[in-house]
């Protein structure tokens, strides 16, 4: 297969970087959409626990943990933009299933559970595709800016996601919503079908050692001491996520009793902070430099959530409180994604790409199954608002891997 070569000038400019951000971001928001509608189906149709909301974040992201690896080994001599066509077409006619068992009265948590499981294997190998595509996509020069569009991607899926099902969901029914996510999926699909850039996909060796191939990509990200910081931090980093958001869904939705309307506004507020995060964090680096950026951001994605189970009192307090803690740490958390993963693509030869992604991704979401599950237990054992107040203690954990000298001094690539 050709390569075409990054066309010159603004990536606005160039057709099939759009087209790649166009199906990025629909994709991404699919997904929002998806991680939003589920509990919410299983709170409000099949009426289940905190610990049973646990087990969906625990199986959905249980696939992060176990694949990466061999997803990234089976990637790498391959062309990414089949691979992510294909995983989309997937993911639309199984999420559509859900709707349909709801409209049927067959629908189960096995159904649900199943559809998880899935889901998020084909998110995956998605993710990992098109983050091993955009490098072959775009000239060096422009990667920073290219890494920022694709976080903002997610920061705007973020925001319109939980917003817009939040209002559907209140409207038609959490069920409804996910007929809207099969759609993303759909239209990803089509987009990615209209990029023209090839990749030259270099055949497999007649022999190939799997088990060297799967060392080089551990190598690549524990042999590397920036990537191998960031790494860490990031497998720290979303276990304590894990902990706010089924904590924060349990304790804003059920015990506070906001509504699921009132939880897709606080979450839209933190959508627009982590929009601003990834759009402005480029003017930051380039000023200051990445380690040192890296440091700042961190300071907003962990000290935030401590707002969260602070403000008690009148619900217009406990939104804003809420609200505020959401913009902060969205901000802080986009900014450091723009961060490492340009670190991580500009550092990583090109050959290593797809290994070093998978790598980076077994460690960055192995940790959110145990989590999610250790939070939906710690929701029915100490009360939402206790794992609030724990789960940011958790965050600031992830600072230590980077707070270093390395990082500090990592001022350009």
């Amino acid at each position: 297969m050709t390569q075409t070569a990054p066309a010159p000038g603004s990536l606005l400019k160039q057709r099939d970087f759009r087209l790649f951000w166009t199906g990025d971001v629909v994709s991404q928001l699919g997904s929002e959409m998806t991680l939003f509608a589920l509990p919410l189906v299983m709170v409000s149709t099949l009426d289940a626990s905190g610990t049973q909301i646990g087990l969906l974040e625990a199986l959905y992201t249980l696939p992060f943990f176990l694949l990466p690896l061999f997803v990234g080994v089976w990637q790498e001599h391959r062309a990414r933009r089949p691979v992510m066509i294909a995983t989309d077409l997937a993911r639309c006619v199984l999420v559509v299933t859900i709707p349909v068992g709801a409209a049927l009265d067959v629908l189960s948590l096995a159904h649900v559970y199943v559809v998880a499981v899935l889901v998020g294997a084909l998110s995956v190998v998605y993710d990992i595709a098109a983050r091993s595509y955009l490098p072959r996509l775009v000239a060096p020069e422009h990667l920073g800016s290219a890494n920022s569009k694709l976080t903002a991607d997610q920061a705007v899926s973020a925001t319109m996601g939980p917003g817009g099902g939040g209002w559907l969901a209140g409207v038609f029914g959490p069920a409804s919503v996910l007929f809207l996510d099969a759609l993303s999926y759909l239209v990803s699909a089509l987009a990615m079908i209209a990029v023209r850039t090839r990749e030259k996909a270099e055949p497999p060796p007649a022999e190939r050692d799997l088990r060297r191939e799967l060392a080089d990509g551990l190598r690549s990200v524990f042999g590397n001491p920036p990537v191998r910081a960031i790494a860490l931090h990031a497998a720290v980093y979303n276990a304590g996520g894990s902990l706010v958001n089924v904590a924060f869904l349990v304790y804003f939705v059920r015990r506070l009793d906001m509504g699921t309307f009132a939880y897709g506004l606080v979450t839209v507020v933190g959508g627009i902070g982590a929009i601003c995060g990834a759009v402005c964090v480029p003017f930051l680096f380039e000023r200051i430099g990445y380690g040192p950026s890296l440091l700042i951001a961190l300071c907003f994605s962990t000290n935030a959530y401590f707002l969260l189970p602070l403000c008690t009192g009148p619900d217009t307090a406990v939104f804003w409180a809420s609200a505020a803690g959401l913009f902060l740490g969205y901000a802080g958390s986009a900014a450091g994604s723009v961060i490492a993963v340009t670190v991580r693509q500009k550092v990583t030869p090109p050959e290593l790409h797809a290994r070093m992604n998978a790598t980076y991704r077994l460690m960055n979401f192995g940790t959110i199954p145990v989590g999610a599950a250790l939070a939906g237990v710690l929701v029915d054992g100490l009360g939402a608002r206790t794992t609030l107040w724990l789960a940011p203690f958790v965050l600031l954990a992830s600072v230590v891997p980077v707070a270093n000298r390395t990082i500090w001094r990592l001022r350009q690539l």
